[in-house]
């Protein structure tokens, strides 16, 4: 099992080429399970661990190149910021349209008989 610490001295490449192998092993050991001639079922969620922490690691080290990225452009950018609204022109608004119901009045037998006496 690798520890987080042991993950973080090793390169984006070496750690994916890592996580390829364990998910190998995974599937061997699901194979295995399927037949049940698993020795070590616990072994399974030790590897789905150390895959999970291993994209972790990777992950917070994108969000740290993009952290240094966004720093280091708006370090450059000195100028001072336009208002968004002064160069936007505002679109005519389309106007909405439903169709209305129209519900005729249905009429019972009743009704019927006294519209026809009147």
């Amino acid at each position: 099992m690798l520890k987080a610490k042991d993950i973080r001295e090793l390169t984006a490449e070496e750690i994916n080429a890592k996580i390829a192998d364990l998910k190998e092993e995974l599937f061997n050991l699901k194979f295995q399970a399927g037949l049940g001639n698993l020795e070590k079922p616990a072994r399974m969620n030790e590897i789905k661990r150390t895959i999970a922490r291993m994209k972790t690691i990777l992950t917070e080290g994108s969000y740290a190149k993009e952290k240094k990225a966004t720093k280091k452009t708006t370090a450059k950018k000195a100028a001072p910021k336009k208002e968004a609204t002064e160069t936007v022109e505002e679109a005519p608004k389309a106007k909405k349209t439903t169709a209305k119901k129209t519900t005729a009045k249905k009429t019972t037998k009743v009704e019927a008989e006294a519209s026809k006496a009147e």
